[in-house]
């Protein structure tokens, strides 16, 4: 297994530390995706690749929506040039999608997303999340309204 792929795991830091919802909404979903790449990357099964293809491209495309959509937009005036480029991310989730999973076709792509998305929880960790912490944004109702969006997003994928 390609350790570089390996998403951090957010243990019990003053950046992850159980907190305000909408982060813990945040970091749950980080946690969750870093396990999908995980069993993605030690699974030899096609029928396991393409579930689990399925799930990583759902949350990613998901997570990202939430974000651009409710969580961006709620931290713009405390952090006016912090804007994370999901662009790349989405580019490789739509080609991903695009191919059978076959690990021929579809491990290099997914070791592609599973290192932009390290980049990208590597980032909120360390810069944003600390600082909307420490701000006066109400984070539990933001979270709710994220809560809500996501289920909102999942439903319509079914």
């Amino acid at each position: 297994m390609n350790t570089e792929a390996r998403l951090p795991r957010p243990g019990r830091s003053p950046k992850t530390e159980p907190g305000p919802h909408a982060i813990r909404h945040l970091v749950a979903e980080h946690i969750e995706l870093q396990e999908m790449f995980t069993a993605f990357l030690n699974t030899r099964s096609v029928n396991n690749k393409r579930f689990l293809v399925r799930r990583i491209c759902s949350t990613v495309s998901v997570h990202a929506q939430v974000q651009e959509e409710l969580f961006y937009p709620a931290i713009a005036q405390l952090m006016p040039t912090f804007r994370p480029e999901h662009g790349p991310m989405k580019a490789l989730v739509h080609h991903i999608q695009s191919l059978e999973p076959l690990a021929e076709l579809v491990d290099d792509p997914i070791l592609r997303l599973a290192e932009q998305v390290k980049m990208h929880v590597s980032t909120s960790h360390e810069e944003m999340f600390p600082r909307v912490t420490r701000s006066n944004i109400d984070l539990v109702e933001l979270g709710d309204r994220m809560a809500r969006r996501k289920a909102e997003l999942v439903a319509q994928q079914d």
